[in-house]
């Protein structure tokens, strides 16, 4: 069976730098939008701080899905699952997910790069690669809470072309992917 090059690229780590991230712009209003809000009795500082260093094996683990591989373009860094991760999260990492959906019924494998991390602005912004489905940005914003806790919006602008995909299979799918990794993030709060 002969693979596309993007599938090709999708498994061999020197082919990354040629793969792009097609992100959201604000200019362009053919996006559709899904946002989730989480929160956390801990501090700002304490929340942050495990989003950007939980190992992705941990963070991507769940019934749907599956870390696969982490590329770093600035330092070269390769993380596989069960490797130790020690570089914490950056601008420049493709994560590679597999997603297993219908129960495991269909397998999807997606890529994403981080394009922004800054504490002062509490923001964590991501991108699809070109290999995904999906086009567009995932914003992940922290602030405190009046009461000391910590709130977590994931505010994501995505299109695929295909109506049905935007409109019913993505917003179910990716909440439940999203709820996977932001409960794993939350019991990573709680161990430590």
């Amino acid at each position: 069976m002969n693979s596309t090059p993007q599938e090709a690229a999708i498994t061999h780590f020197s082919h990354y730098s040629k793969l792009k991230s097609i992100c959201y712009h604000e200019s362009d209003p053919g996006y559709h939008q899904h946002f989730e809000k989480y929160q956390y009795d801990q501090s700002l500082d304490e929340v942050w701080e495990t989003y950007v260093t939980i190992d992705p094996g941990k963070a991507w683990a769940g019934k749907m899905i599956h870390f696969n591989q982490l590329y770093s373009r600035a330092s070269g860094e390769e993380v596989f699952p069960g490797q130790e991760y020690l570089g914490g999260m950056g601008v420049g990492q493709v994560i590679i997910l597999n997603l297993h959906v219908f129960g495991g019924a269909v397998k999807l494998t997606v890529g994403h790069e981080v394009m922004e991390v800054d504490k002062a602005k509490g923001l964590i912004r991501i991108c699809y690669l070109e290999n995904s489905k999906s086009q567009g940005s995932q914003f992940l914003r922290f602030k405190t809470l009046k009461n000391g806790q910590t709130e977590v919006s994931h505010h994501t602008f995505y299109r695929s072309g295909s109506w049905f995909r935007d409109k019913v299979i993505y917003p179910y799918f990716h909440t439940k992917a999203i709820n996977e990794f932001h409960g794993n993030v939350r019991r990573a709060i709680l161990e430590k």
